[in-house]
């Protein structure tokens, strides 16, 4: 996977998860392999996971709550950590939390199940970011409005393309929400491809 302009195909399987590292320049592919499915993203400083990606600090850098191509996401301390560089969608959303255990315990009254934060967290444990630490992620092809979520508008092959602004670690989960229409009531596959920088 080393390599001038070499580019890295990391598959993630219905709810579930994977991480990669980014270097400085590299850029990150967000795929809908078939359509209608949620990207969970959240990153991390490679040097710092106490430095990750901050939904507020995003909304508050950016004053709105949607995002654009050309638009950067932000840190915790008020730094860029990526810039969306293509988008075929154009519809995403930076306010809400990812789905978890205890999400559909309190909301939907399901018990011993998994979300996006136990997957994410598990693709991270590796590189060395706590369960804690996941955080409010960039939820790319989320369809949201005024705290609502709706269908999702992305097609089979829809991306969102993104460039890291400094070396982090980023984690990609394929949203395991399928009781509500944030998925459409379908869970599918997401694909990630890296182009490294050099």
């Amino acid at each position: 996977m080393s390599g001038a302009g070499r580019l890295e195909v990391v598959e993630v399987s219905a709810a579930s998860a994977r991480a990669v590292q980014l270097r400085t320049g590299d850029r990150l592919r967000v795929i809908d392999a078939e359509g209608s499915q949620v990207a969970d993203l959240v990153a991390f400083a490679a040097e710092d996971p106490d430095e990750y990606l901050a939904q507020a600090y995003t909304r508050v850098m950016l004053e709105r709550t949607k995002v654009r191509v050309g638009d950067q996401l932000f840190s915790n301390r008020m730094r860029p950590l990526l810039t969306i560089v293509e988008d075929t969608v154009g519809v995403h959303d930076i306010e809400f939390p990812p789905c978890s255990t205890r999400v559909y315990e309190l909301m939907f009254d399901v018990h011993g199940r998994t979300g996006c934060r136990e997957h994410l967290a598990g693709a991270l444990e590796p590189f060395g970011v706590a369960a804690e630490r996941v955080t409010d992620p960039f939820n790319a092809f989320m369809h949201t409005r005024n705290m609502q979520i709706l269908l999702p508008t992305s097609r089979a092959g829809d991306y969102v393309e993104l460039r890291a602004e400094r070396d982090l670690v980023v984690a990609v989960s394929a949203c395991a929400g399928d009781m509500n229409d944030c998925n459409a009531g379908r869970l599918t596959d997401i694909r990630l491809e890296v182009r490294r920088a050099g």
